[in-house]
């Protein structure tokens, strides 16, 4: 069975106050402030439970291309979304996410290139954004999460916050009858993951970490929206430590 190693950093992470945020997203965070202001009203809850410093992953439903977006236009912290490779190559919004600074990453491998960046990112105290579905639900329900949020939480051991997004699915409609969009956000509390104390996490041990984390998601979601994970009595939290968001 295939396992990885738990690289805990005991040692202060390196290179916090010398991060600076890109030039793209100085400029463009207020146009896509502004674009989304024409076309969405956004209500968030839970902004609190964001921790003000330190490495941190938000993790999110996908039913919708906007999801990650109108996170990260309201996440009071510098944070970056991961996208699959070839939204990159999409005509003009591709450019834009370039620009803005995303990281793509090549689903159903295991992308190195990703991999360092995010570890970078989260060397530096910054936040990532993840899907951990890894692709839009075609019912709007959540999917089986996938194990990736493991591999990238496990060399910094970063705080994880569960964010659920609501009212996207209704945007291309609106969209065309001219009409903005509510979207809400709902953000949980944080927590980090118990590691084993072996150091050596199996994929089975990786299975039952993630599907932990996503029921944290499903929590949040109203229970039309919690697809595999609808029955929330069969959460457990053998590998979750709450965190006080302070």
């Amino acid at each position: 069975m295939s396992t990885i190693v738990h690289e805990r950093q005991t040692e202060k992470v390196k290179g916090q106050s010398r991060f600076r945020i890109p030039m793209g997203r100085r400029i463009w965070d207020p146009v896509l402030h502004f674009l989304l202001w024409l076309v969405v009203r956004v209500e968030v809850e839970g902004l609190e439970n964001i921790p003000a410093t330190g490495p941190l992953i938000l993790i999110l439903n996908h039913v919708h291309w906007l999801d990650p977006v109108v996170l990260v236009a309201h996440v009071p912290r510098y944070a970056v979304p991961l996208s699959k490779a070839e939204a990159l190559e999409w005509p003009v919004v591709g450019q834009l996410m370039k620009w803005y600074k995303v990281i793509p990453i090549r689903r159903g491998e295991l992308d190195m290139a990703a991999m360092r960046w995010a570890n970078r990112l989260l060397a530096a105290g910054q936040a990532l954004i993840i899907a951990p579905e890894g692709t839009r639900s075609p019912t709007g329900s959540l999917q089986r999460g996938k194990e990736g949020v493991v591999f990238f939480a496990r060399r910094y051991d970063p705080a994880i916050v569960p964010v659920a997004v609501t009212g996207t699915t209704s945007f291309d409609e609106n969209f065309k009858r001219h009409r903005l969009t509510p979207v809400h956000i709902k953000i949980g509390p944080p927590f980090k993951f118990r590691w084993p104390t072996s150091g050596r996490v199996d994929r089975e041990t990786m299975r039952r970490m993630t599907d932990e984390a996503m029921y944290r998601i499903a929590e949040l979601l109203p229970p039309d929206m919690r697809g595999i994970y609808a029955d929330l009595s069969q959460a457990t939290d053998e590998y979750i430590i709450p965190m006080d968001p302070a």
